[in-house]
Order: C-alpha cells, then sequence, then structure tokens
C-alpha cells in the first residue's frame, strides 16, 4: 500500500506541469501513468457527451490504441454503464460478465480480459471514463480501483480548472474588447479601489494616455475630483446614479460631463468594484 501511495503522491506533484500544456495533456497523462501505477497493460480516456449519451476515444495507450482514437459510440459496455452509473467499476472476468461487450475487441483484434472504469467527474460534471485493461498481475485488486479513483479524482479537478480559466479567460477579453469599444467613456476600480479600466473614449476625453490604469482611484482627484466622488460613492456606499452631470476642467478648458454610475460584477454575479461611464457634452 506504501509504494502505491508513493506513486499517487508523485502523480499529483507531477500534475501541474501537464496542466501547463492543457487539457488533453492532462487526459493523456492519467492514461500513460495512470497505467503505470495500477500496473497493467493498456488504458483509455473516452471523453463523455451526457447529453447525447455518447462516448468518443481521446487517448488510448497499448498495443491498438492509435487505431481507437476518434471512435465514437452510444453508452454501452463496461466505460458505458460506468458513465450511466457514474460509478466506478472492477471486472477481473470479461468473459463471464453482463456488462462487457465484445464489439472492439472483435474489431481491434485486442483481447480484454480484466478492466477497471473510473468516472471523471469534477463539480458535479462527467467529463468522461477512463479504462484501465489487462492487469499485469493477472487480476486487479480492490487497491488498484481505488488508486484509479483517486488518480482519475485529481485529474479532473485540474481539467475543470483549466476549463474554467479558459471561460473567465474569454469572458474576460469580450468585456475588454467591449469596454474598449464603447461610444462613450468608461473608468472602472476593483473593491481595493484600483483603477481596472480607463478605455479609449476616457483617455481621449480627459486628454490623457493610460497612465491612471493599476493607481489608486484617489490619483484621479488630480484629473477631475467629481469621478472619484462617483466610483467612491459605489464603492462605500453603494450609491449608484443615472445621467447626472458635473463640470471639469481639462488642460484649462471648461468640460460638461453626463454620466451614469454601476457596479462592476463578475461571471458569477458577485459585484467586483465599481465603474462610471461617461460623454462630454459641453457642446450639446
Amino acid at each position: 500500500m506504501s509504494d502505491i501511495f508513493e506513486f499517487i503522491s508523485k502523480f499529483s506533484e507531477d500534475l501541474p506541469a501537464e496542466a501547463a500544456k492543457g487539457e488533453e495533456a492532462l487526459w493523456e497523462y492519467l492514461a500513460r501513468r495512470g497505467a503505470g501505477i495500477v500496473n497493467c497493460h493498456a488504458a483509455s480516456f473516452f471523453e463523455a457527451d451526457d447529453v447525447k449519451k455518447r462516448l468518443t476515444f481521446k487517448k488510448s495507450i497499448g498495443p491498438v490504441g492509435g487505431d481507437l482514437v476518434g471512435l465514437s459510440f452510444g453508452y454501452q459496455g463496461v466505460v458505458g454503464f460506468c458513465a450511466e452509473s457514474r460509478k466506478p467499476i472492477l471486472v477481473n472476468d470479461t468473459e463471464n460478465s453482463p456488462l462487457f461487450t465484445k464489439k472492439v475487441d472483435k474489431g481491434s483484434g485486442f483481447q480484454t480480459k480484466t478492466v477497471i472504469a473510473v468516472p471523471a467527474i469534477a463539480n458535479g460534471e462527467l467529463l468522461g471514463v477512463i479504462e484501465f485493461i489487462n492487469s499485469i498481475a493477472g487480476q486487479f485488486s480492490e487497491e488498484d480501483l481505488k488508486a484509479a479513483e483517486v488518480l482519475t479524482a485529481l485529474t479532473a479537478r485540474d481539467v475543470y480548472i483549466k476549463r474554467l480559466e479558459a471561460t473567465i479567460k474569454q469572458l474576460n477579453l469580450k468585456g475588454e474588447s467591449t469596454i474598449n469599444n464603447l461610444s462613450g467613456g468608461f473608468i472602472g476600480a476593483d473593491m481595493e479601489g484600483k483603477v481596472i479600466f480607463f478605455n479609449p473614449k476616457a483617455c481621449e476625453i480627459f486628454e490623457v494616455g493610460q497612465e491612471y490604469i493599476n493607481r489608486p482611484v484617489m490619483e484621479l482627484f488630480q484629473l477631475c475630483p467629481d469621478v472619484v466622488g462617483a466610483i467612491g460613492d459605489v464603492l462605500k456606499r453603494n450609491k449608484t446614479v443615472r445621467r447626472q452631470e458635473f463640470r471639469c476642467k481639462v488642460n484649462g478648458k471648461e468640460k460638461v460631463i453626463g454620466y451614469s454610475s454601476i457596479n462592476i460584477k463578475g461571471v458569477d454575479g458577485k459585484v467586483i468594484g465599481a465603474g462610471i461611464i461617461f460623454q462630454d457634452i459641453t457642446n450639446l
């Protein structure tokens, strides 16, 4: 048992390096290193589409692994039952197991004798199923099954984190692009009072560059005290306004600024800052 713990510990230590390479590398790592830890001849990872109830070979380590990648099929056999039930399965006698189907063996010429199948689940979402095939010792043990479960859970967690990171990055890029292309000015600060948005139109209206980004919002006082007041009201008092005006001197010219203030919310709906949307209405 101590050897298994050591293997799992090393597996966990090396996960961040694989995660840096992306999701595909993580699943391949699970199949490759997992096969070594549970001591078997072959391993395959199937990506799950739980809506359509279909599994697709994504990674396969073994004699006929390369021939199987990309093949899709409906939930069936040991891996299908594993996906449907979301429970790990150990079969040490495929010949007499009602769960096992010989379709893949017939097509590939490979003979499956023993199987461990484990669902890869993260945050309640079924990502896929990992299958370890043909124990070198002749039969898989309960210890092998437990090890496979831990390895799969660790990998699924890191894959889920990678997907979240990618989603947040896309949303941030989309949000930043939207803000930068607003017809009006936008200045935003986080909950600590640091300027996180100062879009091109804001630079144009106040005739400055990007020097205020990542600076304390109080430094905007020299630019225009009313901007600081409007953002401060939202941050400190949760007070937002719509269609208000203030006057501000910009390089010696007095401008009339029409503005609204808002809470800035994250992808989870939580307030993460405050912002002011404004236009130069001096000549209107």
